[in-house]
């Protein structure tokens, strides 16, 4: 046989072959990066542009400047990707409360429904989306009970416990208010309430969150907020930021 005829069957493979590598590198590439969400998206996908809340922050798209890093694991598979430089956190009205979504990435997006009662803000649902090229999860739960999130006249020493189930996990939390401060936001100097929530998180997806907030009164926002996350399971998910607030306006 004439050996350019044997060519095709030569080629073809090779051409597969390398189609297949390119998919794979894209898919590590990709899997292992974060998308920055603008405030304008992050608005059109969470907010309710225009509105206004008569309890609670401010409605509109607040920005976050952020360092920090995620891993994210299925079974032996663990990827590590860096948060985007900006987080928006978008509010808007709900009810006697407000919704809260923190857009860390388009990969990585939590949000939560408070109520504004006699005896303080609680914690009414969560709704929380982790994905790895555009394949995950989303949660949405109802809280039971619903944890007190910041009683009324809160102060430096109060401690308050959390108790409450959503869908598959229990979790067991402790609250302290630990001191006031000021931070730096834009070019003003915001007093703020240190407030440190340490969960411990059992079920299907066990682990520790710890999240301590600066907690600015004038604004009913952290002016800075730092999370470490560490969650087991079938999937899991490590993570440490930094967030600080970039302004005192939000965009609407």
């Amino acid at each position: 046989m004439p050996r350019f005829l044997t060519r095709p069957l030569i080629v073809v493979p090779v051409v597969l072959l390398l189609v297949i590598i390119g998919a794979g590198i894209w898919f590590w590439v990709s899997a292992g990066s974060s998308t920055g969400v603008s405030a304008a998206a992050a608005l059109r996908d969470y907010g309710a542009p225009g509105s206004t809340t008569s309890t609670g922050p401010r409605a509109g798209a607040w920005t976050y400047r952020v360092k920090g890093s995620e891993t994210v694991g299925v079974g032996p598979i663990q990827l590590t990707r860096d948060l985007p430089a900006d987080a928006r956190l978008v509010v808007r009205p709900s009810g006697n409360g407000y919704w809260r979504t923190l857009a860390l990435s388009e990969e990585h997006v939590e949000g939560v429904r408070f109520e504004v009662g006699p005896k303080g803000t609680r914690e009414v649902a969560r709704s929380t989306t982790v994905t790895v090229a555009g394949v995950g999860r989303e949660d949405n739960s109802t809280l039971r009970p619903p944890p007190l999130v910041l009683p009324r006249g809160v102060s430096v020493g109060d401690a308050w416990l959390q108790h409450y189930r959503l869908r598959q996990v229990t979790v067991d939390a402790r609250v302290r208010v630990l001191r006031r401060d000021v931070v730096r936001v834009g070019e003003r100097d915001v007093p703020v309430l240190v407030i440190r929530t340490t969960a411990d998180i059992t079920g299907m997806f066990p682990g520790q969150r710890t999240d301590t907030q600066w907690i600015a009164p004038s604004l009913a926002l952290p002016a800075r907020w730092t999370i470490e996350m560490e969650i087991g399971g079938t999937a899991s998910l490590q993570m440490t930021a930094d967030l600080t607030l970039a302004s005192t306006e939000p965009v609407k």
